[in-house]
């Protein structure tokens, strides 16, 4: 199965619009080859942003972007860490 188009989207989101759950939506269109984890993932997008087609806001961040106070604090852990265990 391929993407989901943006037609097929806001087809989902039209029915969840109607309050039809993620088995009810893919009976809807048995021809579409829908997996149910893929249109219980747009429901959950839609339920929690208001639309099926658009992110939350902060999801175009970079995996990488993360504060500079955070990173020493992370880098200090890392390095008491590793001077704290003994062999024996």
């Amino acid at each position: 199965m391929g993407k989901v188009s943006l037609v097929d989207k806001m087809r989902i989101q039209t029915l969840r619009e109607q309050r039809l759950g993620a088995k009810a939506i893919m009976a809807a269109y048995p021809d579409k080859g829908w997996a149910l984890s893929t249109v219980k993932k747009i429901c959950q997008r839609f339920d929690r942003t208001g639309s099926a087609t658009e992110r939350k806001a902060g999801c175009d961040q970079p995996k990488s972007a993360c504060s500079e106070a955070h990173w020493q604090t992370w880098h200090f852990l890392l390095l008491v860490g590793t001077h704290t265990h003994t062999h024996l």
